[in-house]
């Protein structure tokens, strides 16, 4: 759910900057002062959580570890199948501890966002389990 806007800041921008921000809005299709808030609240994000980034797919743009292909949401169903062991976690997915921790705080602020990241894919994964179960079956007769 979007939060409401608050009109209390306002600020002039160079025209290089606003060219650029309009170039790459118009290049993903959005409006240029709704891709300002995303950067805006990223930014913020990354300031708060060093190794933390963000990246976009098919199902929308989401928190990673800077520098890997992990989202935040993966490198938290490691932990947890490691039984919270940070280490263990890291060193199963390649990562340095600290990289690991990273995600754990990210989760810690923003639980709700990556829980319904996890329950997007594991309904997603769901789906395609179904679905090559109904292809292997048409496989026979």
């Amino acid at each position: 759910m979007d939060e409401p806007l608050d009109d209390g800041i306002n600020t002039r921008v160079p025209r290089r900057v606003r060219q650029e921000l309009e170039d790459v809005a118009k290049g993903r299709g959005v409006n240029p002062l709704s891709f300002a808030r995303t950067l805006i609240d990223e930014g913020l994000r990354r300031e708060r959580h060093p190794g933390i980034g963000f990246r976009d797919g098919a199902a929308g743009r989401r928190a990673s570890i800077e520098g890997h292909r992990l989202d935040v949401w993966q490198v938290m169903e490691t932990v947890w199948a490691s039984q919270g062991n940070v280490r263990d976690a890291a060193k199963y997915l390649g990562l340095r501890p600290e990289q690991v921790q990273a995600a754990v705080g990210y989760y810690t602020e923003f639980r709700e966002e990556i829980d319904a990241w996890i329950q997007s894919n594991r309904e997603e994964a769901a789906r395609l389990q179904e679905r090559w179960q109904r292809e292997q079956l048409s496989l026979r007769r």
